[in-house]
C-alpha cells in the first residue's frame, strides 16, 4: 500500500521510499523511514501529512505514490 492509497485521517507507518534519486535521498534525509504518519487532508494532486507529530508536509500525488506505508 502507498502513502497514496490512504484517505484523510488514515496512519500508520512509512515501510519504504521509492522513486528516483534524489526523492529518495531527500525523503530520507528528512527522517521519514519507519516514521508514523496521519494523513489530515487529501485533495486530488496533494496531501498534508503529519509526521511523529513533529512537521506537516505538503505532499504530491506522484511523491505519495512512491511512499509504501503499514496503516494501522
Amino acid at each position: 500500500m502507498t502513502l497514496l492509497d490512504c484517505k484523510a485521517q488514515d496512519g500508520g507507518t512509512v515501510r519504504a521510499i521509492g522513486g528516483d534519486r534524489e526523492t529518495h535521498r531527500r525523503l530520507v534525509d528528512m527522517g521519514l523511514l519507519d516514521v508514523a504518519y496521519d494523513v489530515k487532508f487529501k485533495r486530488k494532486r496533494s496531501m498534508l501529512v503529519d509526521f511523529r507529530g513533529e512537521f506537516s508536509a505538503v505532499v504530491t500525488s506522484a511523491v505519495a505514490a512512491q511512499i509504501e506505508v503499514s496503516k494501522r
